[in-house]
């Protein structure tokens, strides 16, 4: 542990350091820690700015991760519901805040890298191994069978319930971990590599558990597809590529085997994809919502309806098609790409897709397992989720997103100009 919270550096630095320690650790909690801890590290980072400093926000790459923050709020000019389009903004000012004052810190956070990003994942795993804790104790507290673990009361929201956090934002936040702790386990092997599988596999479980299908999907690729083809090299890469899709199998066998998990990955998924679903307890489908989505997109294509106007237009289009349950429940478009659209238009769709193509572009480029990891879930879970309405969702793109992409060009810096140093440091070899 000594390796991951001790490093040798300015005073001003370690606060730095210790600040988005802190963050990361505390993404998987109660939202108020993150946004406090954000700002704290805003403050300080402008503290100690220096004149040269403001020179980086030359680099576009910092005005690409905002763009979507700029777009929001410049389209609040247009809405129906300003109030709410001001709201808005100020959640997602974090998408703003870490690229610039990211970049603007004096920290050479490329060194650390590797550092924070284990650290996010300890967290992660101590936070999934908590919730089984809580599980297994509430089982035992009430005299219920071992096996009501894997039933309906303790799986998908049910089990992320007592930390407050929605499940399938904690499920990426496991998924990202998992990335994590495979990068670190093919590409150091000096490192612990029995605490990685052991911490991977703890996290495997916790997204089974917590039962977030687009989730799964992006785990499902990054294990399958992107490490052999990142990660790995000769035989091995076939020989993982063939154990990873076999156990992915005995997976769905086992989901397929167990009737509450049965239910909420495959006939839930047949219910939401049915513009007539049968189960009575579920009848607005969220096929069926986004019917009603795209009647409200047609209206409006272009410019759409401006920031802060999706829930309200979406509620009266829900109370007039008699969607009482998601009129009452106040759903979002639960679908990123269909949000932009009702927001900002084709304009906001077109910038959003652009942003994930860059950001491939630049993992592909420089072969980023942890970049493209990153942008895989993303991308993914957008198709079903509104992950930039939600703070924990917002948080964790303007973060990581800014996080991995903007610290490659200090990370290179830092490799050229201290190669003595790294040579006689091993340790510090292994982090940068």
């Amino acid at each position: 542990m000594k390796r991951l919270f001790f490093i040798t550096d300015s005073f001003e630095n370690k606060v730095s350091f210790y600040l988005l320690a802190c963050f990361v650790a505390a993404l998987p909690f109660d939202h108020f820690y993150s946004e406090w801890l954000l700002i704290i590290f805003c403050i300080h980072t402008a503290i100690h700015l220096r004149k040269h400093n403001f020179k980086v926000l030359r680099n576009k790459k910092i005005w690409i991760i905002a763009s979507i923050f700029i777009l929001n709020v410049a389209a609040i000019a247009f809405s129906r519901y300003p109030t709410e389009g001001y709201i808005d903004a100020a959640h997602q000012l974090g998408i703003l805040l870490f690229p610039v004052f990211i970049s603007l810190n004096n920290t050479e956070f490329g060194k650390y890298k590797l550092q924070l990003l284990e650290i996010f994942g300890l967290s992660c795993t101590i936070t999934i191994l908590y919730l089984y804790f809580d599980a297994l104790h509430t089982i035992h507290y009430f005299h219920l069978p071992w096996s009501s673990l894997l039933g309906r009361d303790f799986i998908n929201h049910n089990f992320s319930a007592p930390i407050g956090l929605h499940a399938t934002y904690l499920s990426i936040y496991a998924v990202l971990s998992v990335s994590i702790f495979l990068f670190l386990f093919f590409r150091y092997p000096c490192l612990k590599k029995a605490n990685y599988i052991f911490y991977a596999v703890i996290l495997l479980t916790g997204v089974i558990q917590l039962s977030s299908r687009s989730a799964f999907l992006s785990m499902g690729i990054i294990i399958i597809v992107l490490v052999p083809a990142l990660l790995l090299q000769g035989k091995i890469r076939f020989k993982f590529l063939m154990a990873s899709i076999l156990a992915f199998a005995l997976i769905f066998l086992f989901i397929a085997q167990i009737d509450s998990l049965k239910k909420r990955y495959i006939n839930d998924l047949e219910n939401d994809l049915s513009e007539n679903p049968s189960f009575v307890y579920q009848p607005e489908s969220r096929m069926a919502r986004w019917n009603l989505e795209w009647e409200l997109i047609k209206k409006f294509p272009i410019t759409g309806y401006g920031t802060g106007s999706e829930n309200n237009v979406l509620k009266e289009k829900y109370f007039e098609n008699k969607f009482y349950l998601s009129y009452l429940l106040q759903l979002n478009a639960h679908n990123q790409y269909l949000s932009f659209l009702i927001n900002t238009g084709i304009a906001g769709l077109l910038l959003y897709l652009y942003i994930l193509y860059f950001g491939f572009e630049e993992a592909v480029k420089r072969r980023d397992f942890l970049l493209l990891s990153f942008m895989t879930i993303i991308t993914v879970v957008s198709i079903s989720e509104n992950i930039l309405s939600v703070n924990k969702g917002i948080l964790f793109y303007a973060f990581f997103y800014s996080f991995l992409l903007l610290t490659i060009s200090k990370q290179k810096i830092y490799a050229t100009s201290s190669i003595k140093s790294l040579q006689g440091n091993r340790r510090l070899f292994h982090y940068v």
